[in-house]
């Protein structure tokens, strides 16, 4: 019978990859054969014939391929395998032989990162709806303040263009941070900021906005009889001081001060007129500061008169030595009430003339600066007669020049409004250019322009007012400022009505 050469397969194959196709090649002498295996042995029907291979075993069900086999036939006709891998050391065994764990996990590997991955999230999952229900249940049962009172101190970024604007959130908001940059770098690079707060919690709760208004009248003793009597009667001669219900009187910077206050207009003309300032009784020295602190809270202290709600006129010739009003300040928010004062411009003591400024800005008043002569003339234009309730209050730091972008201002009545400014926060210098107040709605538009020559053709102060005229919508407000030299300062803009809200004005810092 003759020789068959052929292939077979054993049942190992079966979990194998297929096997690779034979090459066979006859050498320069035909003698030799090269022949290429891959998990076959050769047979012969009939005649077994000497096999050239390997055997599988059991194991290799485990394990992966091996690498195709050449086989050389030798001069000798010795035949030898050679293996691409080389056997371990110590092994007389050709090839690699891994272990069953390692085969499988190969094999498995991508299952098995894909359960863990799974095992991960579920956890992730878990963990992230214990926190939500841990949180939920945290917001059940915590409590939050109303009163905001933070105070933010402005950011600054310089940049070189021509135009300069800032931007500032609505009224309703507490704190305002915002950024200024000056179209004349030369000259300044201040900042401009604002900070509004809501009145104190719980506050005065003995009045609401429409209360009976008790009107403050104090002055004091260092100025002249003449400036007390002109600002009075400047003070009586408006017919919209038939608004007070009660009027209150003190004179301070002396030792000894008692408020007298009254339900009618006679009396509170009289006791002005009695008690005049009178050079013997107040301080003589002037490093001594004005007690005017003491005569608010005396006021404060008063159980005649109703001082929640209530409006205060301080005439003040000496400055005080305390730079800290925060206490006061505080005690006045309580009330719900309002402090406008003028300042003179040649003082008779003290070494802090900002702090009424200061304290006027965050009870939503005003702050003058006058000579004395010119008291009479800031009492008339200090809006406390017709149109007493500030709706709108705010007080920003300018300097150089720019434009600032206002908190927005909603009235939701239509109606005439005043608008008060004061340009400055010290005695007028000619550092002030002009401004221009825009305000703009989907109905109107208009502005409050004053410049340098107009203010000198008043009397050199530094307040001015102007009316204004809205619909019931929301208005875009904006200031375009110009000032000399690098001197901040401190604007206390106001809009005013006759008519007050159901809440309260926010306090302006």
């Amino acid at each position: 019978m003759q020789d068959v050469v052929g292939y077979e397969i054993d049942v190992n194959d079966l979990f194998n990859s297929p096997a690779k196709t034979e090459d066979v090649q006859k050498n320069d002498n035909n003698n030799t054969n090269d022949k290429q295996y891959s998990r076959i042995s050769k047979f012969g029907r009939g005649k077994m014939q000497e096999v050239v291979g390997y055997e599988i075993n059991i194991n290799d069900l485990f394990n992966s391929p091996p690498k195709t086999e050449d086989v050389h036939n030798n001069s000798n006709n010795i035949i030898s395998v050679e293996y691409d891998n080389p056997a371990p050391e110590g092994n007389d065994k050709k090839g690699i032989e891994f272990s069953r764990l390692t085969v499988f996990l190969k094999k498995y590997y991508r299952i098995l990162l894909a359960l863990i991955l799974i095992l991960v999230l579920i956890q992730i999952e878990i963990t992230l709806l214990v926190v939500l229900l841990h949180h939920g249940n945290s917001e059940g049962t915590a409590t939050t303040s109303k009163t905001t009172s933070t105070s933010i101190q402005p950011t600054f970024s310089p940049v070189s263009s021509t135009t300069t604007t800032t931007k500032i959130p609505t009224t309703r908001i507490a704190t305002h941070n915002f950024e200024k940059t000056s179209t004349s770098p030369e000259e300044t690079t201040a900042t401009s900021s604002t900070n509004l707060k809501t009145t104190p919690d719980p506050g005065d709760t003995s009045c609401g906005t429409r209360r009976p208004y008790t009107f403050l009248f104090a002055y004091s003793n260092d100025l002249s009889s003449e400036t007390v009597l002109d600002s009075r009667n400047q003070f009586l001669l408006n017919n919209g001081i038939t608004k007070f219900s009660w009027y209150g009187s003190v004179r301070f910077d002396t030792e000894n001060m008692d408020i007298q206050v009254y339900p009618n207009i006679d009396n509170f003309r009289a006791t002005i007129q009695n008690n005049l300032p009178d050079p013997n009784q107040g301080f003589q020295n002037s490093s001594i500061g004005s007690n005017v602190f003491d005569a608010i809270e005396k006021f404060f202290s008063n159980t005649e008169a109703p001082v929640c709600g209530s409006i205060i006129y301080i005439l003040l010739k000496r400055y005080p030595n305390e730079a800290d009003n925060s206490r006061l300040v505080s005690l006045i928010r309580y009330h719900h009430s309002i402090v406008h004062v003028v300042t003179s411009a040649t003082p008779s003591g003290g070494s802090q003339p900002k702090t009424m400024y200061s304290v006027a800005s965050k009870t939503n008043g005003m702050g003058a600066f006058e000579s004395d002569q010119n008291f009479i003339r800031a009492t008339f234009w200090l809006p406390f007669y017709f149109t007493p309730d500030p709706i709108y209050a705010i007080t920003i730091q300018v300097s150089g020049s720019g434009t600032i972008i206002l908190p927005d201002f909603f009235r939701p009545l239509t109606g005439t409004y005043e608008i008060v400014i004061t340009y400055q926060d010290h005695v007028p210098d000619n550092s002030f250019r002009n401004f221009i107040l825009h305000y703009v709605n989907p109905y109107q538009s208009g502005n409050f322009s004053v410049d340098s020559e107009s203010v000198s053709s008043y009397w050199h102060g530094n307040l001015v007012r102007q009316g204004m005229v809205t619909q019931e919508v929301n208005t875009k407000m904006s200031l375009d400022y110009n000032y000399s030299g690098w001197g901040v300062h401190s604007l206390q803009i106001r809009i005013l009505t006759d008519i007050p809200l159901d809440d309260w004005c926010p306090y302006s810092d």
